[in-house]
């Protein structure tokens, strides 16, 4: 097996976490514990558009099976959970969840079909996908401001950070490998954010512990 295949694959397989992560969120859902307002539709939204336009650009191209069957697993997954967020959207009513999901399943396949079909050309596809990429990776940014005003590191979901981090890493590897400017972008990108989400997740970290160690010596003072 060749390095930038490898590569591809060990990418998949952190692609592939990265998409699951979602899981804890609907749990929560499912149990009640939090309403379907939780979930953010922008990143519904960009979670299939960017797998999707990246299918289109490796599927345009030769002998690019791994990274197209990586954005595929992609799609597929993210759509997963689109579906099951149209379900409590649609307030469990069957009728309406499967108007909704036709109508969703429909507009996908007919973004595919515009980009493969009507675009055709892999460095336009490319060029589109890099730019929603960058948009997509921009987005979570607004939580960066609440985290910095309110000082909760919570907001920062660190663990799929780290994920992302790493999946970034992973594509980054291979758009090198091959040299693929498209692919280094975003994924350089990508990774640059993710490190400093995680410093800002630590650097708040460490002041809500150190609070919290002066208040417990206060009341033990008090005490």
């Amino acid at each position: 097996m060749e390095l930038p295949t490898l590569v591809a694959w060990i990418g998949t397989i952190v692609g592939c976490i990265l998409n699951l992560t979602p899981i804890t969120m609907f749990r929560k859902i499912y149990l009640e514990e939090e309403s379907i307002e939780i979930v953010p539709e922008s990143m519904l939204i960009f979670n299939i558009l960017c797998p999707s336009l990246w299918a289109c650009y490796w599927w345009l191209q030769v002998d690019k099976f791994v990274p197209f069957f990586s954005a595929m697993l992609g799609v597929g997954l993210s759509e997963i959970f689109a579906l099951i967020y149209l379900f409590y959207f649609a307030e469990k009513n069957v009728k309406l969840y499967l108007l909704y999901a036709f109508l969703e399943i429909n507009l996908l396949l007919e973004f595919n079909y515009i980009f493969l079909k009507l675009i055709g050309d892999y460095n336009i596809v490319g060029s589109i996908a890099v730019v929603i990429n960058i948009i997509n990776y921009i987005a979570p940014g607004q939580n960066i401001v609440k985290v910095i005003q309110e000082k909760n590191y919570k907001l920062i979901p660190i663990s799929s950070t780290l994920v992302g981090a790493s999946c970034a890493m992973s594509w980054l590897s291979f758009g090198i490998l091959i040299r693929d400017i498209k692919t280094i972008i975003p994924n350089t990108l990508g990774l640059i954010f993710a490190i400093i989400n995680s410093f800002i997740w630590t650097y708040f970290y460490c002041i809500r512990n150190k609070e919290k160690e002066d208040n417990d010596e206060e009341d033990s003072s008090e005490i």
